[in-house]
């Protein structure tokens, strides 16, 4: 079983497609983190009340009060009685088509 395995070792390396596919995933991995990274954004007061009634809408949620969740001394959020919590995010890189 240990003589198939380094066998199949040596082919792939001997064959030039291994450092090819290494290089390829950690492209794809590189691609994947920097599209899926994302910023908090600052709100309003309006648009954080406004997004929390619209989540009081769509979920028929009875609470009477929701938090803002505030960083940096501005407010990227809301947190309902409920426990819903929305934060305000962007991503860090946008690509354009």
């Amino acid at each position: 079983m240990l003589e198939m395995l380094t066998q199949f070792l040596d082919t792939l390396l001997n064959s030039g497609v291994l450092v090819p596919a290494i290089w390829l995933s950690l492209g794809f991995c590189i691609a994947w983190f920097l599209l899926s990274a994302k910023r908090s954004i600052a709100l309003s007061s309006k648009e954080a009340e406004m997004l929390w009634k619209v989540h009081k809408q769509k979920t028929r949620c009875n609470a009477k009060k929701c938090k803002k969740i505030t960083r940096r001394g501005k407010i990227i959020g809301f947190k309902c009685e409920c426990g819903y919590k929305h934060i305000q995010k962007k991503p860090i890189v946008s690509v354009s088509i």
